[in-house]
């Protein structure tokens, strides 16, 4: 028994097909309307020098032999989807990739009106342009298949096609989105997609979203899964679907006109409570004048409806009112824009009436960052690229980047300047906010590294921040400490002791130590400052006379000469004490053994370890090989061979390699073993 065919096959569907007129193609336009069972809807309609177009009614099978035309480009339903219709949506939609498509000139609008004219006749709802200021098209986003992407670029008026890397490769994950209709005007065709979302979903997964100042339909919630997404997209008349941002549920702090909470009230979240800004400064009248608020997020154009922008503008306008400036980002864009100028909310809403500090982001050379958008709205810049982070789960620094990062560093001088005992403003009722912006705007806050890219400026100068000067000794001289040693010297004895000691010293003083007296690792370190030091900058400078004095990379010995490290008034040096053998020898070992019948008679030397705790390290290891009582002796000597100290032992019989692990564990050295017998 045949099939029952498909309604679609019994009636067909209207559509509008595209195709390709090119010498390869073999068009042949006039055979087209033999292929058809129903009569044609109307005429070829040329779109461009390329491109023809034909609506037509075709049933399903029809359209499938469409397709494998050789001058096929593109067939588009223009009916309301049906399951069937759907189904192909949506393995067309999983076929397409995301695409920026640039202009050719985008300083000549009218130029880029009618390459969108061309766009929108060519890919209808699947391309959608991106504009900025007064409706000034800037560039298009589209999914595209990539035959439609030659198509694209063979356009008069485009500049060139490239991926969106933005989105390439994105996965979407189960949870909460916001289903947009390509038209909230048409609810008839809203009404459509409702059903097929009751199709699809089922009538208890996704609530409409009714605006309360019109009483239409402007979007649904739904809870997707991840396949879910692509299917709910691929229904006709969707515009896109977007994750719902997880975060605390916010409110204005401010009721509509007609007594409901408005729409941009109750879904509007955040990862702070937007009434905070607003409600400290109100309750403690003395915070006025003295706070600032940093907002580090930017939401898309289509972020004005339901009354968003005019609630925000109050809410930012009852902070001024207030005198509390609000610094926030100018945003960052996609790979593929060409410097885009800011496009985004809140930092579009700054002009004269609005006076938002929108920062952009630098890298520390003052050069613009890549990733951050310009304009006239934009403010000034700060240090956003690189910024080394501590992440919370974990101790190892990260590198962040992003104008995210560089509005905080605005905010924190701001915070610094008002709370300076005389702030170097104007802060007289009402003027504060304007005043500030101004101020950070002058050469007083802020100076142009790169021209055009204004730089945030704290006002400390080269005199401020003096040079260090820092005079080496050298190895030549045969006096050096080893690294470690020192270290531990500088961070746990004498850098603490100096930071305790600082207000007994009278003014001018200095304060100096000799450690590890009667060793090769004797040193004396000194600091002498007008008053007092820090532990912290005690242990910079004196290791930087460390480090800095003599470095060669991959070395095991690490040995230092030391020297001395002048900053402003303070004196830091580090002096090595003992006459050694050259440094050259680097670390060594030796070891020898005599079989005596009841006993071994041992001797260790070295260079370069256990200079400092008379072999006391060495002994202890030693202990675990039957070493006998009253046996030990380790005394300091420089020898021809490189040794810097001798010890000489008795142990049990049969020892050798029990004494070789010992001296190897303690000396660092692998694979160490005695010579001799026994």
């Amino acid at each position: 028994m045949p099939e029952e065919p498909s309604s679609s096959d019994r009636a067909g569907l209207l559509c509008a097909v595209f195709l390709r007129l090119s010498p390869d193609a073999n068009t042949n336009a006039d055979l087209f309307p033999n292929a058809l069972t129903s009569d044609d809807v109307s005429s070829w309609v040329k779109i461009d020098e390329q491109i023809i177009s034909k609506t037509i009614r075709a049933t399903s099978h029809e359209i499938s032999a469409i397709r494998r035309r050789p001058d096929f480009e593109r067939v588009v339903r223009i009916e309301a989807a049906t399951h069937e219709t759907t189904i192909l949506q949506q393995q067309e939609y999983l076929d397409r990739s995301g695409y920026i498509i640039l202009p050719a000139d985008p300083g000549k609008q009218e130029k880029c009106k009618a390459t969108n004219n061309s766009l929108d006749l060519l890919f209808g709802t699947n391309i959608e342009a991106q504009m900025i200021g007064q409706g000034s098209i800037y560039m298009w986003k589209a999914s595209l298949s990539r035959d439609q992407v030659s198509q694209a670029e063979s356009l008069d008026g485009v500049k060139s096609v490239q991926p969106n890397l933005h989105n390439l490769n994105r996965r979407y994950i189960a949870g909460r989105y916001y289903i947009d209709p390509l038209d909230r005007e048409n609810q008839e065709q809203c009404a459509e997609i409702g059903t097929s979302l009751a199709r699809l979903l089922g009538n208890d997964n996704f609530d409409p979203h009714i605006s309360v100042l019109d009483g239409k339909l402007r979007k649904w919630m739904a809870d997707l899964s991840n396949g879910r997404v692509a299917r709910v997209k691929a229904i006709h008349g969707v515009k896109g679907v977007r994750p719902i941002q997880r975060g605390r549920r916010c409110r204005l702090g401010m009721k509509s006109t007609n007594g409901l909470e408005s729409q941009a009230q109750q879904e509007i979240r955040y990862e702070t409570q937007l009434g905070a800004p607003t409600e400290l400064p109100s309750r403690h009248t003395e915070r006025r004048k003295k706070s600032v608020v940093t907002m580090s997020l930017t939401l898309g154009r289509d972020w004005d409806e339901d009354d968003n922008l005019k609630d925000f503008t109050k809410l930012f306008q009852y902070l001024f009112d207030m005198d509390v400036p609000l610094v926030c980002i100018s945003g960052n864009f996609e790979e593929g824009f060409e410097e885009p100028d800011v496009d985004e909310y809140p930092p579009l809403m700054e002009g004269p009436d609005l006076p938002l500090i929108v920062v952009g982001s630098v890298d520390s050379a003052g050069k613009l960052s890549e990733f951050s958008k310009g304009g006239p709205h934009v403010t000034l810049h700060a240090v956003g690229d690189s910024i080394e982070c501590l992440p919370r789960d974990s101790k190892d620094p990260v590198e962040r980047a992003g104008t995210s990062y560089a509005a905080p560093q605005v905010a924190g001088e701001i915070a610094n300047l008002l709370s300076y005992e005389k702030v170097p403003l104007d802060t007289s009722d009402g003027n504060l906010v304007k005043n500030l912006k101004a101020y950070l705007q002058s050469d007083a806050a802020s100076w142009e590294r790169y021209p055009g890219i204004r730089v945030l400026w704290n006002g400390v100068r080269e005199e401020n921040n003096q040079k260090e000067t820092v005079k080496c000794n050298g190895l030549e001289t045969d006096r050096y400490i080893e690294r470690e040693e020192v270290k531990h010297l500088i961070e746990d004895e004498f850098c603490p002791e100096v930071s305790s000691s600082r207000d007994l010293r009278p003014q001018n003083s200095a304060i100096s130590r000799i450690y590890n007296m009667d060793t090769p690792n004797k040193v004396r370190l000194s600091v002498s400052l007008s008053q007092g030091d820090s532990v912290s900058d005690c242990v910079k400078y004196l290791m930087m006379t460390v480090d800095d004095c003599y470095r060669v990379d991959n070395d095991p010995s690490d040995y230092k000469g030391g020297g001395q490290t002048i900053i402003g008034d303070a004196t830091y040096e580090v002096y090595p004490g003992s006459l050694r053998s050259p440094s050259r020898y680097g670390k060594q070992a030796g070891c020898d053994s005599t079989y005596k019948f009841t006993f071994n008679e041992y001797w260790v030397w070295g260079h370069g370890w256990a200079s400092s705790d008379h072999g006391k390290a060495l002994k202890k290891e030693i202990k675990g090989c039957a070493l006998l009582p009253d046996t030990w002796k380790f005394t300091y000597g420089i020898g021809e061979d490189g040794r810097e100290w001798t010890a000489r032992f008795r142990t049990g019989v049969f020892q050798k390699s029990c004494i070789g692990n010992a001296v190897g564990k303690t000396s660092g050295i692998d694979d160490f073993g005695c010579a001799g017998s026994g």
